[in-house]
Protein backbone atom coordinates (compact mmCIF):
# COMPACT_ATOMS: atom_id res chain seq x y z
CA UNK A 1 0.00 0.00 0.00
CA UNK A 2 1.46 3.42 -0.89
CA UNK A 3 2.86 5.29 2.10
CA UNK A 4 3.45 8.76 0.73
CA UNK A 5 0.30 10.76 1.59
CA UNK A 6 1.88 14.17 1.07
CA UNK A 7 -0.24 15.06 -1.95
CA UNK A 8 -3.62 14.18 -0.47
CA UNK A 9 -3.88 15.41 3.08
CA UNK A 10 -7.35 14.70 4.49
CA UNK A 11 -8.50 16.10 7.81
CA UNK A 12 -9.20 13.50 10.50
CA UNK A 13 -12.81 14.64 10.82
CA UNK A 14 -13.46 14.92 7.08
CA UNK A 15 -15.31 11.64 6.58
CA UNK A 16 -17.62 12.02 9.56
CA UNK A 17 -18.41 15.62 8.58
CA UNK A 18 -19.11 14.77 4.94
CA UNK A 19 -21.41 11.81 5.59
CA UNK A 20 -23.50 13.96 7.92
CA UNK A 21 -24.35 16.11 4.90
CA UNK A 22 -26.03 13.02 3.42
CA UNK A 23 -27.70 12.01 6.72
CA UNK A 24 -25.29 9.14 7.15
CA UNK A 25 -22.84 7.95 9.78
CA UNK A 26 -19.47 6.30 9.21
CA UNK A 27 -21.07 3.05 10.37
CA UNK A 28 -23.97 3.22 7.91
CA UNK A 29 -21.54 4.20 5.15
CA UNK A 30 -19.48 1.09 5.92
CA UNK A 31 -22.66 -0.99 5.61
CA UNK A 32 -23.34 0.54 2.19
CA UNK A 33 -19.77 -0.21 1.12
CA UNK A 34 -20.28 -3.87 2.03
CA UNK A 35 -23.62 -3.91 0.22
CA UNK A 36 -22.05 -2.53 -2.96
CA UNK A 37 -19.18 -5.00 -2.86
CA UNK A 38 -21.67 -7.86 -2.50
CA UNK A 39 -23.58 -6.43 -5.46
CA UNK A 40 -20.38 -6.38 -7.51
CA UNK A 41 -19.83 -10.07 -6.78
CA UNK A 42 -23.15 -10.79 -8.50
CA UNK A 43 -22.30 -8.63 -11.54
CA UNK A 44 -20.41 -11.26 -13.48
CA UNK A 45 -19.73 -8.89 -16.36
CA UNK A 46 -17.53 -6.72 -14.12
CA UNK A 47 -13.84 -7.66 -14.10
CA UNK A 48 -13.06 -7.20 -10.39
CA UNK A 49 -14.34 -6.21 -6.95
CA UNK A 50 -13.23 -2.70 -5.99
CA UNK A 51 -11.47 -2.00 -2.70
CA UNK A 52 -13.38 -0.46 0.23
CA UNK A 53 -11.86 3.02 -0.16
CA UNK A 54 -12.79 3.29 -3.84
CA UNK A 55 -16.35 2.09 -3.18
CA UNK A 56 -16.61 4.60 -0.34
CA UNK A 57 -15.63 7.37 -2.72
CA UNK A 58 -18.20 6.26 -5.30
CA UNK A 59 -20.85 6.51 -2.59
CA UNK A 60 -19.72 10.01 -1.58
CA UNK A 61 -19.60 11.04 -5.24
CA UNK A 62 -23.24 10.01 -5.52
CA UNK A 63 -24.45 11.58 -2.28
CA UNK A 64 -24.49 8.14 -0.64
CA UNK A 65 -27.15 6.91 -3.06
CA UNK A 66 -26.39 3.20 -3.48
CA UNK A 67 -28.28 2.80 -6.76
CA UNK A 68 -26.54 5.75 -8.40
CA UNK A 69 -23.19 4.48 -7.14
CA UNK A 70 -23.89 1.16 -8.87
CA UNK A 71 -24.39 2.97 -12.19
CA UNK A 72 -21.14 4.90 -11.85
CA UNK A 73 -19.10 1.86 -10.82
CA UNK A 74 -20.42 0.00 -13.86
CA UNK A 75 -19.54 2.92 -16.15
CA UNK A 76 -16.08 3.20 -14.53
CA UNK A 77 -15.27 -0.14 -16.18
CA UNK A 78 -17.55 0.04 -19.22
CA UNK A 79 -16.04 3.18 -20.76
CA UNK A 80 -12.68 1.44 -21.17
CA UNK A 81 -14.10 -1.02 -23.68
CA UNK A 82 -16.74 1.27 -25.20
CA UNK A 83 -14.46 4.29 -25.65
CA UNK A 84 -11.11 2.85 -26.78
CA UNK A 85 -10.24 6.26 -28.25
CA UNK A 86 -9.89 7.48 -24.67
CA UNK A 87 -8.79 4.32 -22.86
CA UNK A 88 -6.03 3.47 -25.35
CA UNK A 89 -2.50 4.53 -24.38
CA UNK A 90 -3.66 5.90 -21.05
CA UNK A 91 -1.07 4.13 -18.93
CA UNK A 92 1.40 6.64 -17.41
CA UNK A 93 4.27 4.58 -18.82
CA UNK A 94 3.10 5.26 -22.42
CA UNK A 95 5.25 7.69 -24.38
CA UNK A 96 2.35 10.04 -25.15
CA UNK A 97 1.52 10.34 -21.46
CA UNK A 98 5.14 11.03 -20.58
CA UNK A 99 5.18 13.82 -23.17
CA UNK A 100 2.13 15.44 -21.61
CA UNK A 101 3.85 15.26 -18.23
CA UNK A 102 6.76 17.26 -19.64
CA UNK A 103 4.52 19.99 -21.02
CA UNK A 104 1.61 20.35 -18.61
CA UNK A 105 1.42 20.47 -14.84
CA UNK A 106 -1.89 19.16 -13.51
CA UNK A 107 -1.52 18.84 -9.77
CA UNK A 108 -3.66 18.67 -6.64
CA UNK A 109 -2.99 21.05 -3.79
CA UNK A 110 -2.21 19.01 -0.66
CA UNK A 111 -4.46 20.99 1.68
CA UNK A 112 -8.22 20.91 1.23
CA UNK A 113 -10.46 23.94 1.53
CA UNK A 114 -12.39 24.47 4.76
CA UNK A 115 -15.40 22.95 2.96
CA UNK A 116 -13.22 19.86 2.30
CA UNK A 117 -12.98 20.40 -1.46
CA UNK A 118 -9.84 19.47 -3.39
CA UNK A 119 -8.17 22.20 -5.44
CA UNK A 120 -6.22 21.53 -8.66
CA UNK A 121 -3.82 23.70 -10.62
CA UNK A 122 -3.28 23.29 -14.34
CA UNK A 123 -0.29 25.13 -15.75
CA UNK A 124 1.88 24.80 -18.85
CA UNK A 125 5.59 24.20 -18.36
CA UNK A 126 7.09 24.21 -21.87
CA UNK A 127 4.81 26.39 -23.92
CA UNK A 128 6.74 25.87 -27.16
CA UNK A 129 5.82 22.16 -27.07
CA UNK A 130 2.17 22.64 -26.18
CA UNK A 131 0.96 22.57 -29.79
CA UNK A 132 2.34 19.04 -30.18
CA UNK A 133 0.07 17.67 -27.46
CA UNK A 134 -3.24 15.95 -28.14
CA UNK A 135 -5.93 17.42 -25.82
CA UNK A 136 -7.35 13.92 -25.33
CA UNK A 137 -4.05 12.90 -23.76
CA UNK A 138 -4.56 15.73 -21.28
CA UNK A 139 -7.96 14.28 -20.52
CA UNK A 140 -6.30 10.93 -19.81
CA UNK A 141 -3.95 12.62 -17.33
CA UNK A 142 -6.98 13.75 -15.37
CA UNK A 143 -8.49 10.26 -15.38
CA UNK A 144 -5.26 8.78 -14.05
CA UNK A 145 -5.26 11.35 -11.29
CA UNK A 146 -8.81 10.36 -10.35
CA UNK A 147 -7.69 6.73 -10.16
CA UNK A 148 -5.24 7.66 -7.42
CA UNK A 149 -7.82 9.83 -5.70
CA UNK A 150 -10.22 6.90 -5.44
CA UNK A 151 -7.62 5.17 -3.29
CA UNK A 152 -6.37 8.09 -1.19
CA UNK A 153 -8.63 11.14 -1.28
CA UNK A 154 -12.18 12.00 -0.23
CA UNK A 155 -13.96 13.05 -3.42
CA UNK A 156 -16.52 15.53 -2.16
CA UNK A 157 -16.05 18.52 -4.45
CA UNK A 158 -13.49 20.04 -6.82
CA UNK A 159 -12.09 23.50 -7.47
CA UNK A 160 -9.95 24.15 -10.56
CA UNK A 161 -7.32 26.79 -11.22
CA UNK A 162 -6.42 27.07 -14.91
CA UNK A 163 -3.35 29.17 -15.65
CA UNK A 164 -3.57 30.00 -19.36
CA UNK A 165 -0.26 31.81 -19.66
CA UNK A 166 1.35 30.66 -22.89
CA UNK A 167 -1.69 29.06 -24.48
CA UNK A 168 -1.55 29.57 -28.24
CA UNK A 169 -4.26 30.04 -30.86
CA UNK A 170 -3.09 26.88 -32.61
CA UNK A 171 -3.54 24.79 -29.48
CA UNK A 172 -6.87 26.47 -28.77
CA UNK A 173 -8.13 25.29 -32.15
CA UNK A 174 -7.78 21.72 -30.90
CA UNK A 175 -10.22 22.37 -28.06
CA UNK A 176 -13.28 21.59 -30.12
CA UNK A 177 -16.87 21.28 -28.85
CA UNK A 178 -16.49 17.49 -29.25
CA UNK A 179 -13.47 17.52 -26.93
CA UNK A 180 -15.26 19.58 -24.28
CA UNK A 181 -18.27 17.30 -24.59
CA UNK A 182 -16.10 14.22 -23.95
CA UNK A 183 -14.36 15.91 -21.04
CA UNK A 184 -17.51 17.09 -19.30
CA UNK A 185 -19.47 13.91 -20.01
CA UNK A 186 -16.74 11.68 -18.60
CA UNK A 187 -16.78 13.84 -15.51
CA UNK A 188 -20.54 13.41 -15.20
CA UNK A 189 -21.00 9.78 -16.22
CA UNK A 190 -18.23 8.29 -14.09
CA UNK A 191 -17.28 10.59 -11.25
CA UNK A 192 -20.06 13.20 -10.94
CA UNK A 193 -17.73 15.34 -8.85
CA UNK A 194 -19.42 18.61 -7.91
CA UNK A 195 -17.54 21.52 -9.48
CA UNK A 196 -17.44 24.13 -6.75
CA UNK A 197 -15.33 26.71 -8.54
CA UNK A 198 -13.22 27.40 -11.61
CA UNK A 199 -10.58 30.15 -11.66
CA UNK A 200 -9.11 31.00 -15.04
CA UNK A 201 -6.08 33.23 -14.60
CA UNK A 202 -3.54 34.90 -16.89
CA UNK A 203 -6.22 34.85 -19.54
CA UNK A 204 -5.66 35.08 -23.25
CA UNK A 205 -7.53 37.48 -25.59
CA UNK A 206 -9.55 34.63 -27.06
CA UNK A 207 -10.83 33.32 -23.71
CA UNK A 208 -14.34 34.28 -24.82
CA UNK A 209 -14.19 31.50 -27.45
CA UNK A 210 -13.47 28.88 -24.80
CA UNK A 211 -16.14 30.22 -22.47
CA UNK A 212 -18.74 30.24 -25.24
CA UNK A 213 -18.19 26.53 -25.83
CA UNK A 214 -18.32 25.71 -22.11
CA UNK A 215 -21.45 27.83 -21.60
CA UNK A 216 -23.23 25.85 -24.29
CA UNK A 217 -22.47 22.56 -22.51
CA UNK A 218 -23.02 23.21 -18.80
CA UNK A 219 -25.93 24.34 -16.68
CA UNK A 220 -26.06 28.05 -15.77
CA UNK A 221 -25.33 27.36 -12.09
CA UNK A 222 -21.98 25.84 -13.08
CA UNK A 223 -21.10 28.60 -15.51
CA UNK A 224 -21.69 31.14 -12.74
CA UNK A 225 -18.91 29.48 -10.72
CA UNK A 226 -16.31 30.37 -13.36
CA UNK A 227 -14.11 33.33 -12.42
CA UNK A 228 -11.85 34.92 -15.04
CA UNK A 229 -8.88 37.18 -14.27
CA UNK A 230 -6.02 38.72 -16.24
CA UNK A 231 -3.59 37.88 -13.43
CA UNK A 232 -3.28 35.60 -10.41
CA UNK A 233 -4.24 38.13 -7.72
CA UNK A 234 -7.77 36.76 -7.59
CA UNK A 235 -6.43 33.58 -5.99
CA UNK A 236 -5.32 35.39 -2.83
CA UNK A 237 -8.87 36.68 -2.47
CA UNK A 238 -10.36 33.19 -2.42
CA UNK A 239 -7.71 30.88 -0.94
CA UNK A 240 -5.55 31.08 2.22
CA UNK A 241 -1.86 31.57 1.54
CA UNK A 242 -0.95 28.26 3.17
CA UNK A 243 -2.92 26.48 0.43
CA UNK A 244 -1.50 28.34 -2.56
CA UNK A 245 1.77 27.32 -4.29
CA UNK A 246 4.66 29.75 -4.12
CA UNK A 247 4.08 30.50 -7.82
CA UNK A 248 0.98 32.45 -6.79
CA UNK A 249 2.23 34.13 -3.63
CA UNK A 250 1.41 31.30 -1.24
CA UNK A 251 3.53 29.23 1.13
CA UNK A 252 2.80 25.77 -0.30
CA UNK A 253 5.33 23.94 -2.49
CA UNK A 254 5.71 25.26 -6.01
CA UNK A 255 3.65 23.77 -8.83
CA UNK A 256 6.80 22.16 -10.22
CA UNK A 257 7.56 20.52 -6.87
CA UNK A 258 4.00 19.24 -6.59
CA UNK A 259 4.31 17.95 -10.15
CA UNK A 260 7.37 15.95 -9.10
CA UNK A 261 5.47 14.49 -6.15
CA UNK A 262 2.61 13.54 -8.42
CA UNK A 263 4.90 11.64 -10.75
CA UNK A 264 6.30 9.73 -7.78
CA UNK A 265 2.72 8.91 -6.90
CA UNK A 266 2.10 7.59 -10.41
CA UNK A 267 5.07 5.27 -9.98
CA UNK A 268 3.62 3.97 -6.70
CA UNK A 269 0.47 2.97 -8.58
CA UNK A 270 2.11 1.56 -11.70
CA UNK A 271 0.86 -1.97 -10.97
CA UNK A 272 -2.70 -0.65 -10.79
CA UNK A 273 -2.40 1.13 -14.12
CA UNK A 274 -0.95 -2.00 -15.71
CA UNK A 275 -3.94 -3.96 -14.42
CA UNK A 276 -6.41 -1.38 -15.73
CA UNK A 277 -5.01 -1.95 -19.21
CA UNK A 278 -6.42 -5.48 -19.01
CA UNK A 279 -9.68 -4.95 -17.14
CA UNK A 280 -12.66 -4.98 -19.48
CA UNK A 281 -16.37 -5.61 -19.08
CA UNK A 282 -17.70 -8.88 -20.51
CA UNK A 283 -20.82 -7.64 -22.27
CA UNK A 284 -22.08 -11.17 -22.89
CA UNK A 285 -22.51 -11.55 -19.11
CA UNK A 286 -24.21 -8.20 -18.53
CA UNK A 287 -27.59 -8.87 -16.86
CA UNK A 288 -29.38 -6.00 -18.64
CA UNK A 289 -28.53 -4.06 -21.77
CA UNK A 290 -27.02 -0.59 -21.43
CA UNK A 291 -29.62 2.15 -21.47
CA UNK A 292 -29.95 4.35 -24.54
CA UNK A 293 -29.15 7.45 -22.50
CA UNK A 294 -25.53 6.33 -22.46
CA UNK A 295 -25.28 6.39 -26.27
CA UNK A 296 -23.82 9.88 -26.42
CA UNK A 297 -21.16 8.99 -23.90
CA UNK A 298 -20.31 5.64 -25.45
CA UNK A 299 -19.63 7.03 -28.86
CA UNK A 300 -22.84 8.03 -30.59
CA UNK A 301 -22.59 11.78 -30.23
CA UNK A 302 -25.88 13.40 -31.17
CA UNK A 303 -26.85 16.99 -30.55
CA UNK A 304 -24.97 18.54 -27.68
CA UNK A 305 -27.12 19.20 -24.65
CA UNK A 306 -26.35 20.87 -21.37
CA UNK A 307 -24.83 18.55 -18.82
CA UNK A 308 -26.12 18.63 -15.29
CA UNK A 309 -23.05 18.63 -13.06
CA UNK A 310 -23.61 19.81 -9.50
Amino acid sequence: MPKNKELFYVQSNALSSIVKVFNKTEESLAEDVLSLKNWMKDQHHLPEILDDKSVQNFLILNKCNVEKAKEKIDMYYTFRSQRPDIARNMNPRCSNMKEVGKVKYHVPLPKMTKEMYRVFVEKYAFKDKLEQIDPYDMLKVGLNLYEIRLKEDIMFGDVFIYDLEGMSVRFLSKLTPAFFFSFITLYKKIYSLPVKGVYIINTVPYISTILAIVKALVKPKIFERIHVSKDANILKEHFPLEMLPRDYGGTEKSVEELHELYHLKLQEYQDRFDLLDKLRVNESLRPTKLENENDEFLGYHGNFRKLDID
